[in-house]
């Protein structure tokens, strides 16, 4: 969190609030680096094709929870094999454990694995929850921004109202006492190389989730703040929280763990895993499904709370991706709801592939190699901003913009140590890929794509550029347009920008530039 989320957060908040830009426009801060956004926003663009598929599953697992008795906690249905069991105790010596309905569940509703051999095959209630995913993402998005500033605030507030109310709800269940926390933080690794990397995934992988499933998306919130708004506290209550609420989860997930692993006899390894959150899923649904008392509501209580935190992500990212491209092509605003809906409807009929059993199996490589491109783009966004911008002129932007002075020590931050972290994780991500299934060819080349275009971006800007080749390449370095919106703080900066030095009185009292 400290060496990743808080940097690039701060570094995307800046931007965001200091140009009032999207992801493209935003690189009027080196025009050269342009075609970064549109590499971003062609990641943004196929990390959606595949996330509303991952909001479509808890919404189907709250919608089962309705049912008068919990599909997966039951063998009467349609999809269970002669072997099901629901069996709440096991042998420890029997050889042989027979599937669980839980784990019949998944694959029979989630990938349809016994709908035949086709690769192909669609399973129809993933399909149906794609496209109510979708549904209401139009609904929401073609909304006025303050509606869903609100929206997305008051959904954040249920879901962490109900998360506490489920945390503490499960601490009671298990009577939760200082002995089983302590068993809990106890690490479980055992010498073992693959336990040891799993741990470095996660550590990896968590500081993204602060970030949003995509790229900008800070960035393009950030971008409707008031521009002498001090965002640093924020940054440090958010990742705070962050950092909480995943301590609670990690209880949580534990307390479901060790339920499942003490009642059905299944541990983590037994499941055919095609889902990187395949195995916490069937824990859940086996944990709230067998509470003595209102198993239903519980279940739809936690599940309604995942589907709205993944419904928010999509919400979150496709407003990064629409208001990069109206920021960029202002007559495009005046057909706004026509593009919007459009550009959903091929989200949409992207997500109809991974519905099916071949590309769902593909699922669980997709979080890596997303985070693989997410570390890359913010490489190269510290590069752009703390170096090729220059170090002095950032700093001096962000005392201009919050009207106090930043300490170097953070500026050495950015520049070196969150850069060198950066490198590091991936080269650790690389070495995680080669351990799993090789990625397809049509992933292979959807995510080079995204690499391709910002190189492509640069000849053609340096093309386009008059002059001899070294006066095209400094002026596509050098910042265009860079300022703020508002015509005071324009004025104001430009004028302080047109003397050697940039200086920012700060009224120690009240803290504000005078």
């Amino acid at each position: 969190m400290l060496l990743y989320a808080i940097p690039i957060f701060g570094i995307q908040t800046f931007l965001g609030q200091f140009s009032s830009s999207g992801i493209i426009s935003v690189f009027r801060v080196a025009p050269i680096f342009k075609g970064i956004g549109y590499s971003i926003l062609f990641h943004n663009l196929a990390t959606l094709s595949y996330y509303a598929v991952l909001a479509s599953i808890p919404l189907i697992y709250a919608a089962n929870s309705l049912h008068t008795v919990i599909p997966w906690m039951s063998c009467d249905n349609a999809w269970n094999s002669i072997n099901c069991s629901t069996h709440s105790y096991y042998d420890e010596e029997d050889e042989e454990q027979y599937p669980h309905a839980t784990v019949e569940f998944f694959r029979a509703i989630i990938r349809s694995a016994d709908s035949g051999t086709k690769d192909l095959w669609i399973s129809w209630p993933m399909l149906c929850g794609v496209l109510a995913v979708w549904l209401l993402t139009i609904f929401i998005v073609l909304k006025k921004i303050t509606f869903i500033g609100k929206f997305l605030r008051c959904l954040g507030l249920i879901m962490m109202t109900t998360f506490g109310a489920i945390f503490v709800h499960l601490l009671i269940h298990v009577e939760f006492s200082w002995d089983s926390f302590i068993s809990y933080m106890e690490p479980t690794v055992n010498n073992s190389k693959a336990t040891i990397m799993a741990g470095v995934r996660a550590a990896i992988l968590m500081p993204t989730w602060v970030l949003g499933p995509g790229w900008g998306t800070i960035l393009t919130l950030a971008s409707h703040n008031s521009f002498r708004r001090n965002s640093e506290k924020l940054i440090y209550w958010i990742s705070g929280t962050h950092m909480l609420m995943t301590f609670m989860a990690l209880i949580c997930g534990r307390i479901a763990l060790d339920n499942f692993e003490d009642h059905v006899g299944l541990f983590h390894y037994h499941v055919e895993e095609e889902h990187n959150m395949q195995f916490l899923y069937l824990c859940f649904a086996y944990l709230f499904g067998s509470f003595t008392s209102l198993p239903n509501f519980w279940s739809f209580l936690f599940f309604s709370m995942l589907f709205m935190a993944e419904l928010s992500a999509v919400i979150i990212q496709m407003m990064t991706v629409l208001t990069a491209i109206f920021d960029e092509y202002e007559s495009a605003r005046s057909r706004k709801p026509l593009i919007t809906i459009l550009m959903i409807t091929t989200l949409l009929l992207t997500s109809v592939y991974f519905c099916t059993k071949q590309g769902f199996a593909y699922l669980h490589l997709l979080p890596d190699i997303v985070t693989l491109t997410h570390l890359t783009l913010s490489i190269l966004l510290l590069t752009i901003t703390t170096w090729i911008y220059g170090r002095e002129r950032f700093q001096c932007d962000l005392q201009f913009m919050l009207g106090k002075t930043i300490s170097n020590f953070k500026i050495f931050l950015l520049r070196f140590v969150t850069p060198a972290f950066l490198v590091i994780s991936v080269f650790q991500v690389l070495y995680l890929l080669q351990k799993e299934d090789p990625p397809s060819l049509l992933m292979i080349i959807i995510q080079s794509l995204v690499y391709v275009i910002a190189p492509i971006y640069m000849v053609y800007k340096v093309c386009r550029t008059t002059g001899s080749l070294r006066d095209r390449v400094k002026q596509c370095f050098a910042p265009h347009d860079w300022h703020p919106v508002d015509a005071d703080n324009r004025r104001f900066y430009e004028e302080i920008m047109g003397t050697s030095e940039m200086l920012v009185i700060v009224d120690r009292e009240h803290r504000q530039p005078t």
